[in-house]
């Protein structure tokens, strides 16, 4: 299963690498980009590392009509934005932190719209923050004892649409 999220923002207001990686940093995560580019628009991917794992996600740039069209619900919330940025993965815990620290960036330097397309749910920066280290438990839990991450429940209640239990409930 692959899951989709989605930034919407100004093209002119994309952050370079190392603006990325230093914002990333400053909130606390070990973060690198293994790739080597400088201009966040010319790749088709992302391969980096979070706190020690490293990960790959790919990533599209398309014309927010493109998007609109099969997502109806975010069409009243856009307003000037020029380009959609696509990230998709599948049931990787580091990807999933790495997208929501990226996407943390978007909002914070390009005043970005942030949509998970698969449950039609919008994401603010708080909720991203309060996801990632939801998803880095989960990769330490994980990395340590695989064969008992399949079969646990968090004992914290979160969101029913979440991200992390849309991750989670994969490892069921």
């Amino acid at each position: 299963m692959s899951m989709t999220q989605v930034a919407f923002l100004k093209k002119a207001d994309l952050p370079n690498k190392t603006e990325i990686e230093n914002s990333i940093r400053e909130l606390g995560y070990e973060f690198e980009i293994l790739d080597k580019f400088k201009n966040f628009y010319e790749i088709d991917g992302i391969e980096c590392k979070i706190n020690g794992q490293e990960t790959f996600f790919e990533i599209y740039f398309n014309n927010p009509k493109e998007i609109i069209a099969e997502s109806e619900f975010i069409k009243k919330d856009l307003a000037d934005q020029d380009i959609a940025v696509s990230f998709i993965w599948g049931a990787d815990f580091a990807a999933g932190a790495s997208i929501g620290l990226i996407s943390v960036v978007l909002i914070d330097k390009c005043n970005a719209l942030i949509y998970y397309l698969d449950d039609e749910m919008a994401y603010s920066k708080e909720m991203l923050l309060a996801d990632t280290p939801e998803f880095l438990k989960e990769l330490e839990k994980q990395k340590n004892y695989p064969e008992q991450n399949k079969n646990t429940e968090s004992i914290v209640p979160r969101r029913e649409k979440s991200f992390w239990n849309i991750i989670k409930n994969l490892f069921k």
